[in-house]
């Protein structure tokens, strides 16, 4: 019985394949004007949904205020989406206080009133709201001051991999391959980008720094087109370059150290005040005593 059920399905598959060459072989096969006229035939635009349409609503609101900041949101690498819904974080963040104040007022643990706490809630939202683009900004600071200490190592890989007797292309994409971090993945994209367009490596760094608001890589587009028009040696401008990015960034550090440094006196001249009055208290107390 079984062995009957076997060539029964047997014979069924090779009943439904031999129909399908046959259907396939005397089909005629479309003409390559009928396939180039449905490639360019205008399609209709799909309306957007209820749900797109709200979510670009929200983003277009939560962009107010960014107006000349889309390079803190590239060189972060975020989307207007990701940053929308951190300003919505941050807003949540700011109205909390005051919305747990007016939940916990029917158990009795606060005595803040209904309205007052409402008020809390939306001038902390507020606040949470604009401090999403504070927040922004000193990343993207973070951002670019990682981007120069990344391009400083990777003009210095080049240098070396030229006096090594590579090429120029050859070194900017072998370093490039040799880093890793953010702003090696940003080189990496922009010499990928420049080989695929056919154009110069400066010139794509240059609009990567344009799109970043790096102006290390503009001032590199300039320096080494100029250093190829006057045919001097790009690995000595390489390395000359790569050593000012490394002075200045030693410089920056230092000078942000100092600057915490300063900002700490306060502090402790403050608890030294305070150590001094309170051991001096109970002397002074005892004098000032009729």
């Amino acid at each position: 019985m079984i062995a009957l059920l076997a060539m029964v399905l047997a014979g069924c598959l090779a009943g439904t394949g031999l129909l399908l060459v046959i259907r396939g072989a005397m089909s005629p096969a479309p003409r390559l004007g009928d396939v180039v006229a449905e490639l360019h035939r205008p399609r209709s635009a799909v309306p957007p949904t209820r749900r797109q349409r709200l979510d670009t609503s929200f983003e277009r609101f939560a962009l107010f205020g960014l107006h000349g900041r889309s390079t803190d949101l590239a060189v972060c690498e975020r989307s207007p989406a990701e940053f929308a819904q951190d300003r919505l974080v941050w807003a949540l963040l700011g109205a909390s206080a005051g919305l747990l104040a007016v939940a916990a007022r029917p158990l009795g643990l606060t005595w803040v009133s209904v309205p007052v706490g409402l008020a809390f809630s939306l001038v902390g939202g507020v606040a949470g709201w604009f401090y999403a683009l504070v927040d922004l900004r000193s990343d993207a600071v973070k951002a670019r001051r990682e981007f120069v200490t990344s391009l400083a190592s990777y003009l210095e890989l080049v240098a070396i991999l030229m006096a090594g007797g590579a090429g120029v292309e050859t070194a900017l994409h072998e370093a490039g391959l040799i880093g890793r971090g953010r702003g090696y993945r940003q080189i990496r994209a922009a010499l990928s980008a420049a080989q695929a367009r056919r154009q110069g490596p400066w010139q794509e760094f240059g609009a990567l720094g344009r799109r970043l608001g790096v102006q290390e890589l503009q001032d590199l587009e300039a320096a080494m087109t100029l250093a190829s028009d006057e045919g001097a040696r790009v690995r000595e401008s390489l390395a000359n370059r790569a050593a000012a990015l490394r002075e200045r960034d030693v410089y920056e550090q230092e000078a942000e150290a100092q600057s915490k440094s300063e900002t700490m006196v306060l502090p402790v001249a403050a608890m030294f005040a305070g150590f001094i009055l309170l051991v001096g208290w109970p002397a002074i107390a005892g004098l000032s005593a009729p």
